[in-house]
């Protein structure tokens, strides 16, 4: 072997060498956090059932963002939930809504009042000059009573990121999904009994 193929080993090896040496740092792992945020003022009610599901693409970690009403959404490279989103947000449902009463996983309490919610967006959308950019939280909720529908909302909330890279996304998606969660408390206050009142009467 000569001289000049020596080196060219040489570099390569090198080269592989440190490549192996910096191991590629885990995603960042987010969550929503601490439910600290204050609710608005709403009356105790009676429990309720809540059956909630999310659309498919919810059910994996990755911080999805799009560009306007692209059809092409995207997720972070280095970025990721702690949980899947579907999850996360189902948590923090029950988390506030559980301020004006009781709230029972689905299958239980016969005979109380089910709030079937389903999540259908939960993402990043930003500007079309990529300047600025929202958390967007979307999700519809049926109301019934004794299997009979009674009510049904769909919720669409959004917050300003303050910053334009998954950080930023993130801290939105949290102000935006505590929002729709106090609009869907909001809402059932004036359709679910209050506390001590009985349900038809």
């Amino acid at each position: 072997m000569d001289m000049k193929k020596a080196i060219i080993v040489l570099s390569i090896l090198l080269l592989a060498g440190c490549g192996a040496g910096r191991m590629a740092a885990p995603p960042a792992l987010f969550d929503l956090g601490a439910d600290v945020a204050a609710t608005p003022a709403l009356p105790a009610r009676q429990p309720i059932v809540l059956a909630y599901e999310a659309v498919p693409y919810l059910s994996d970690t990755g911080v999805i963002w799009r560009v306007g009403d692209s059809a092409s959404p995207h997720a972070y490279a280095r970025s990721r939930w702690a949980s899947a989103p579907a999850e996360l947000v189902r948590q923090r449902l029950v988390e506030r809504l559980s301020r004006q009463g009781p709230v029972l996983g689905a299958g239980m309490g016969a005979g109380l009042a089910q709030v079937q919610v389903t999540l259908t967006r939960f993402e990043q959308v930003f500007a079309a000059d990529g300047q600025a950019s929202v958390g967007h939280v979307a999700m519809q909720a049926v109301l019934l009573q004794d299997r009979q529908v009674v009510g049904q909302v769909r919720i669409a909330r959004e917050a300003p990121a303050a910053t334009q890279d998954a950080a930023g996304g993130v801290q939105a998606l949290r102000q935006a999904t505590d929002a729709a969660a106090d609009e869907l408390a909001g809402w059932l206050a004036g359709r679910v009994a209050a506390a001590g009142v009985r349900a038809g009467s």
